[in-house]
């Protein structure tokens, strides 16, 4: 599980922010407690299963979530990057002339599988790692913070007296030595790196239809899902009221596909291999069109026929049971884009209820949906704000940081009053539109 994240000099976010998923000590443990879970004896710190980042345009709610997603990349693939080759996801804070030549920091708190706590810090710019170090809590009475391994660059990596594993690592300076793992065994190492390359999802796509590629590795993973898989996501889909009674895919032989003489044979194999199954949505056809009329057959659909709210429910409801099989932190940007608020409440509450969740999943996502600051579905120490200056830097706070909050007035309603900020600032004067061109172009009309 996640329990914090901070970053520093990546996108709009100059200065070090951090994102905090331990309950804050504010609130008693009775306060929406199926929201928050004590994942280990020895840790002693509980942790939200959920959490919403709020905030206008451009305020950095996405760049939080984007820079989540480039450590965890750079952890599993930076051992392909070839010498020189350059960090292509540096991008440092660009309105401040220090910064952009500063290297950009990422560090993470987070409890893996083998129920170990571990620190992870990485420092680099555009073409090498400066730093790299992780530590890890014994689980005592009193866990202290202990040396895994501290590499530098220029000087000799360092090993702690619990290090188990090969002490002769050799990589090119654009690369970690925790991605090594992906190839190699190295004991100590192989926990911490399952959390990235298989418990931490990150989704940050945009787009309004979800294309081809994202339908086609839903697809994949329904097909090698077990059965209680299947069943659930149609649960899923017929509780999202979407008239949709089940999720089939269908198997197109290679015979199927009919291609020009002229198209190369490896072509012609990419695409069979990218279109070999489809989604299919089952529809029941009734007599006379009527609900209340006798069924008599059922109506297959491709998934590309279905409304862009049932594609983005299929294929994020998707991920979100595979995060709760085995008890994933999902982060999605945007999570609400197309989808009804409540049929996003719907799918926050699956992390929120004990008998859905029993591994402790976490989603962490970023929405425009004001219906959500809910204090019926969230703590306070669940709603972070994401807010940029007149400098373009982005700054992050909890809910739970404001004082004095009337357990009457609508959450909701004080957020668009701006009484918790992070709402965008409308200015009515640049409001007022030249629209000279249009007499022009009707005068021109008339002549």
């Amino acid at each position: 599980m996640l329990i914090e994240f901070s970053v520093s000099n990546f996108k709009s976010i100059k200065e070090s922010k951090s994102l905090k998923l331990a309950s804050s000590k504010k609130f008693s443990s009775n306060e929406l407690e199926d929201n928050i879970t004590l994942p280990d004896e020895f840790y002693k710190v509980s942790i939200v299963k959920s959490a919403v980042l709020f905030g206008g345009n451009a305020s950095g709610k996405s760049n939080m979530l984007k820079a989540i997603q480039a450590l965890s990349f750079l952890v599993e693939h930076s051992m392909n990057f070839k010498l020189d080759e350059k960090i292509e996801l540096y991008s440092p804070f660009k309105l401040s002339a220090k910064n952009k030549a500063n290297p950009t920091n990422f560090n993470i708190l987070f409890i893996a599988k083998n129920n170990i706590k571990y620190f992870y810090n990485i420092e680099f710019n555009a073409t090498q790692f400066l730093k790299e170090e992780l530590y890890f809590y014994p689980q005592t009475e009193k866990p202290r913070k202990t040396l895994v391994f501290r590499r530098t660059l220029g000087e000799q990596t360092e090993f702690g007296t619990y290090y188990e594993g090969t002490k002769v690592i050799e990589v090119y300076d654009n690369q970690l030595i925790l991605s090594q793992v992906a190839t190699r065994p190295i004991k100590s190492l192989i926990a911490p790196f399952r959390f990235f390359s298989k418990y931490l999802f990150c989704s940050t796509i945009h787009d309004t239809r979800y294309d081809d590629a994202i339908i086609q590795s839903f697809t994949k993973l329904l097909n090698e899902q077990s059965s209680a898989f299947k069943a659930n996501i149609n649960k899923l889909i017929r509780a999202a009221d979407t008239g949709i009674l089940e999720i089939r895919t269908k198997e197109h032989k290679e015979e199927a596909f009919k291609f020009p003489e002229d198209i190369p044979q490896k072509v012609k194999e990419e695409l069979i291999e990218r279109f070999r199954h489809r989604i299919k949505t089952v529809h029941n056809v009734y007599e006379d069109g009527n609900e209340n009329e006798k069924i008599i057959g059922e109506e297959l659909f491709d998934i590309t026929e279905e409304s862009t709210g049932t594609i983005k429910l299929l294929v994020v409801g998707g991920l979100i049971l595979d995060a709760l099989e085995y008890g994933s932190t999902i982060i999605i940007d945007e999570l609400d884009k197309s989808l009804h608020p409540l049929v996003s409440a719907m799918l926050i509450q699956l992390f929120n209820s004990p008998e859905n969740n029993p591994n402790n999943a976490q989603l962490i996502f970023a929405t425009h949906d004001i219906s959500l600051i809910n204090r019926n579905l969230f703590r306070l120490d669940q709603i972070y704000f994401a807010e940029k200056d007149f400098k373009g830097i982005s700054n992050y706070y909890r809910l739970s940081d404001f004082t004095n909050l009337s357990k009457v007035a609508p959450l909701s309603k004080w957020y668009l009053l701006g009484r918790f900020g992070a709402t965008p600032m409308i200015d009515e004067y640049e409001l007022s539109l030249d629209l000279d061109n249009v007499e022009k172009y009707e005068s021109q009309q008339v002549h």
